[in-house]
């Protein structure tokens, strides 16, 4: 028996050092973190060990930048994270929810959202005050240059909800989304509360100088107001705008119940802090108890999840590469639980195609059923941003709040190209 035993322990030997041979040098392999229920599709990881990753920016086929919440931007160069930073911004307040937060690329500006105490430009006073402020920057290949102060806007009082993500949209205006901050105005349906005051809301504005777009809806409401697209919105970390009909979708997480995802018309109010999720879920509320500015408008989400998970991202896959059953799909993100989601807009593309799912027909999920059947993936441990890259395929940052911000850029990619043990950094 011991023979036995001796040779069937040379044999296990002998297979997992001839295994370890033919794998490629590269500690990612097969250890990518997140699992599919699909398995048509796979996960790749193509950088971990990133610092409190927040957003990021395809700049082209070989180059991604990405942000770090404490100040940095990074870029990853032919799937290699370079050494140095091209940009570190100093003074930024990093604390909760606050830091160096979105970007957005152009093809000639890079656009960031910054939660400082200090300014990128002179001129601006900072003395004892930290503000959210958006810049717009040169690119030159390398860094970033020359930049330039398109909004500041407020950060306080409360170090939570300050929303961040910043778009160029289809008709090339600059969308940026402002939380709630934990104030009690107009903007958040407080009839006889404080006038708008650049907190929970969406702004559309033009990019070379943060002025007040062309057509926006409350054009005549005020200069301050001039600039909103859209407002009573509680705290959002991400919206996109649908390849097909142009229009602008968006993620809002809610206090313990109710995250959505919004079609976002002009001049949607999303009804927080009277609604979150569904009206009809919200006891004794009517349209008529919220704040209307003239050119405003209620609409319930097209889905809601009953308790929150801390929704982030939100993602259009505008790309053939997963076929036609994920082309033009919506993929969506949890930071609570690591979740990813995905939803086939019905045939109009105005809400989810859940018609046929009678645990969905009412549009929220409120069991663990109901949640399975729109999740894709699990195990991310957290999301902050979705991406589709240059390739179609469509990229991921993780963010562990557990452990100190710790994140990887992810690729999910079709099985068939990984077939054959490929290396997961290409």
């Amino acid at each position: 028996m011991s023979d036995v035993l001796w040779t069937l322990g040379l044999m296990l030997f002998a297979a997992l050092a001839f295994t370890f041979i033919l794998l490629p040098l590269n500690l990612n392999v097969g250890f990518a973190q997140g699992q599919l229920n699909d398995p048509s599709l796979t996960i790749q990881t193509m950088i971990d060990g990133l610092v409190s990753p927040t957003s990021l920016a395809f700049i082209n086929d070989n180059n991604i930048l990405f942000l770090e919440k404490e100040g940095n931007v990074r870029l990853i160069s032919n799937s290699a994270l370079q050494s140095e930073p091209v940009l570190q911004i100093e003074q930024v307040e990093s604390n909760n929810e606050r830091g160096l937060l979105g970007i957005a690329y152009d093809g000639d500006r890079v656009y960031l959202f910054v939660t400082e105490s200090g300014a990128q430009v002179e001129g601006v006073s900072t003395v004892g005050e930290v503000r959210n402020r958006v810049y717009s920057y040169a690119w030159d290949g390398s860094s970033l240059t020359d930049p330039q102060l398109l909004l500041d806007l407020p950060a306080t009082p409360g170090t939570n909800h300050q929303g961040g993500k910043l778009k160029v949209g289809p008709d090339n205006q600059l969308y940026v989304v402002v939380g709630e901050m934990q104030r009690e105005g107009q903007l958040q349906n407080f009839m006889n509360g404080p006038p708008p005051d650049d907190t929970g809301v969406i702004l559309r504005v033009n990019p070379d100088d943060g002025s007040a777009s062309t057509n926006n809806p409350f054009v005549d409401s005020g200069e301050e107001a001039g600039r909103y697209y859209a407002y009573g919105i509680r705290n959002s970390y991400g919206f996109d705008f649908d390849p097909v009909t142009g229009k602008l979708w968006d993620a809002e997480n809610g206090e313990d119940v109710f995250d959505e995802i919004n079609i976002v018309e002009p001049g949607f109010n999303s009804g927080w802090k009277s609604v979150m999720g569904p009206i009809g879920t919200n006891a004794g509320v009517t349209e008529s108890d919220l704040v209307n500015i003239s050119g405003s408008h209620y609409a319930d989400p097209v889905f809601s999840w009953a308790e929150s998970r801390g929704l982030t991202d939100i993602e259009f896959l505008n790309s053939t590469a997963f076929g036609s059953k994920y082309e033009n799909g919506i993929f969506a993100g949890d930071i609570t639980s690591g979740t990813l989601y995905y939803f086939q807009p019905n045939a109009d593309r105005t809400g989810m195609g859940l018609e046929s799912d009678p645990l969905l027909i009412d549009k929220v999920a409120d069991s663990d059923d109901e949640l399975s059947a729109v999740t894709l993936g699990t195990g991310f441990t957290g999301i902050s941003e979705i991406e589709t890259g240059f390739d179609g395929n469509l990229y991921i940052l993780t963010y562990d709040r557990e452990n100190e911000g710790q994140g990887s850029l992810l690729k999910i990619i079709p099985s068939s190209f990984s077939e054959g043990g490929s290396s997961s950094q290409e």
